[in-house]
Formats: C-alpha cells, sequence, structure tokens
C-alpha cells in the first residue's frame, strides 16, 4: 500500500523540484547580471569594492548552485511521472505473473482458437441466412 502512496507524490515530487530548480537558474542568472553590472565599479585602490564582495559571495556559493542544478536535472529526468509509475507497477506485475504461470501462457493460444470458432460460427450463419 505504501508503494500507491509514493507513487501518487511522485507528480508533487517532480513539480517541487521543477521550482526549485527554475529558482536556482534564477539566482545564478541574477548572479552573474551582478557580476556583469558591478565590474565597471571595480576600484582598484578601495581594499573591499562591492564587485569583490559580489564575486566572493558568487564563487562562495557557486557549486553549491551547480549541486542543486544538477540534483534537480536528475530528479526530473530519472523520477517518473504518476501515470509512468502506474504503468510500470501495474503491467510490471502482470507480465511477471504471467511469465511465472503456465496456465496464463496457454490462455493466448487457447483465445485465439475461441475467436477462430466464433467467428467461422458468424460466417456459417451468414451464410446460412443468405440461402
Amino acid at each position: 500500500m505504501t508503494e500507491l502512496y509514493w507513487i501518487t507524490r511522485l507528480n508533487g515530487i517532480i513539480t517541487v523540484t521543477g521550482i526549485l530548480l527554475a529558482l536556482a537558474l534564477i539566482v545564478a542568472a541574477s548572479a552573474a547580471f551582478a557580476l556583469f553590472v558591478y565590474r565597471e565599479d571595480y576600484d582598484y585602490n578601495e581594499p573591499q569594492s562591492a564587485f569583490q564582495r559580489i564575486k566572493g559571495r558568487i564563487l562562495e556559493y557557486r557549486m553549491k548552485w551547480i549541486c542543486v542544478v544538477l540534483f534537480c536535472l536528475a530528479i526530473i529526468t530519472f523520477v517518473p511521472t504518476q501515470k509512468e509509475a502506474l504503468l510500470i507497477y501495474g503491467i510490471g506485475g502482470t507480465i511477471d505473473y504471467i511469465k511465472s504461470n503456465d496456465k496464463a501462457k496457454q490462455l493466448p493460444d487457447k483465445c485465439i482458437d475461441a475467436l477462430t470458432r466464433y467467428v467461422d460460427s458468424i460466417e456459417k450463419e451468414n451464410k446460412d441466412n443468405n440461402k
């Protein structure tokens, strides 16, 4: 039962991950923009200019942003949606059952024979009605 619960939560996990990825990309783009804007204000005589402070902060958090982006991309790529997970869970279990059950292996042949007899009976009825 817990499997079905987590399958129903997959869409929420993917949505939250997408939002986190968007925020991380917005922060990274803002940081790059800040570096571009403040580099013109760089003063070589001032020991701690705005550019140096911003650059130091960006370099300090750069690896964390990269890790968050890569983590989010991995989750979005490899975690199936709710629909895909239900298909995997349902069809995968059915296929395993059919492969292990001898009676289920004989079922397709029996179904084909039954359909053949049914179609033959319909053809015979049509021929009798046309005469």
